[in-house]
């Protein structure tokens, strides 16, 4: 489904969507102007491409290229681990951003890198030990169930689906889902938030086939696949809304590199 038709049936989404739109080519324009530059056991791009990688991202998104300058100089200097964020952790040097803002920069500037290194390191499909991809760390986004009832984790990072126990929590393992736990909105049956009173977070789940729905017409790739599932985590928004409204957390940003919407 294209982006265009969505907004067209959600025009509330409008702006999300759009933005959306620039980081899917913000992702594929890394891709092609930087491939074959990551290495594996890389923790950070190297430091001959960040100049041209910022200026990237400073025409993409219209952001001031000297707003973007204490940033790019910690890259430069190795001062930055990609590989951390996935654990919900940022460097401790100092910068003059607020916190949710490095985190969104670092998330966008970074995806190509992790949607990279699934190209290097292919763990497609294997089951989520302890509710984390088992390539990057990262905490699943969304969850869809398939028509044999098994459980698809989906990484917000890297891209990379695995399974994981049908009824247990995917954070903490500790949790069995039943009516009081799921949160749906009426008029969007296909779309639910399941939350977990032990660990105090939550996730949305659909059926397989609601993906399906949202692949590219055609099977047409891009330089950067992104997955169907990061169109579902974003017209699911007012769900999130919901559930951390009710206290609950989400453990992987979405696309647009947000945890906290409420």
């Amino acid at each position: 489904m294209e982006i265009e038709e969505i907004i067209q049936k959600r025009p509330y989404l409008r702006e999300t969507l759009l933005l959306y739109k620039r980081i899917k080519e913000f992702n594929n324009a890394v891709a092609s102007s930087f491939k074959g530059s990551i290495h594996k056991g890389d923790i950070c791009y190297p430091p001959d491409i960040v100049n041209e990688l910022f200026d990237l991202f400073s025409r993409t998104f219209n952001v001031p290229s000297e707003g973007l300058e204490p940033l790019r100089e910690a890259m430069r200097l190795g001062q930055i681990d990609l590989t951390r964020l996935p654990h919900n952790e940022i460097s401790g040097f100092l910068l003059p951003y607020h916190e949710e803002e490095l985190w969104t920069i670092l998330f966008i500037i970074g995806r190509p890198f992790f949607l990279d290194m699934k190209r290097l390191v292919d763990l497609e499909g294997l089951f989520w030990e302890g509710g984390r991809c088992p390539l990057c760390s990262g905490r699943p986004v969304i969850s869809s169930i398939l028509e044999d009832g098994r459980r698809r984790l989906h990484c917000s990072y890297c891209g990379t689906t695995g399974f994981s126990r049908r009824l247990d929590c995917p954070v903490c393992g500790n949790f069995e889902i039943g009516k009081d736990n799921i949160i749906t909105i009426e008029g969007e049956e296909d779309f639910r938030i399941e939350v977990c009173d032990e660990c105090g977070s939550y996730i949305k789940t659909v059926k397989e086939k609601v993906l399906d729905e949202f692949s590219t017409p055609g099977g047409e790739v891009t330089v950067v696949d992104t997955s169907p599932a990061d169109l579902v985590d974003l017209i699911t928004l007012p769900l999130d809304i919901i559930a951390q409204g009710r206290g609950y957390r989400r453990n992987a940003p979405n696309p647009l590199g947000m945890l906290r919407m409420a």
